[in-house]
């Protein structure tokens, strides 16, 4: 008889979203926080840079089984019209 054993090592996590989509996702401590809000702000530069007049990102909470979801930071842009 065979037995299979599923270990899940999973933890919270912080995902970064940009325009839209996951870019990055690290396991849940400040430092992660630190190195997603640094990666989020070199995203914004980039994106006005190459000319996006809209957009934005947004760094949320993940818990471990997906089931809750909590926006830590969220920044949007758009030029005025």
């Amino acid at each position: 008889m065979w037995y299979i054993i599923v270990m899940k090592d999973t933890k919270d996590t912080y995902e970064l979203w940009f325009l839209g989509d996951t870019f990055n996702s690290r396991v849940k401590c400040r430092e992660s926080l630190n190195e997603l809000l640094v990666e989020a702000g070199e995203l914004i530069v980039t994106g006005r840079q190459e000319g996006l007049s809209v957009g934005g990102v947004e760094i949320c909470c993940v818990s471990a089984d997906g089931n809750d979801v909590e926006t830590v930071f969220d920044f949007n842009f758009a030029d005025k019209v």
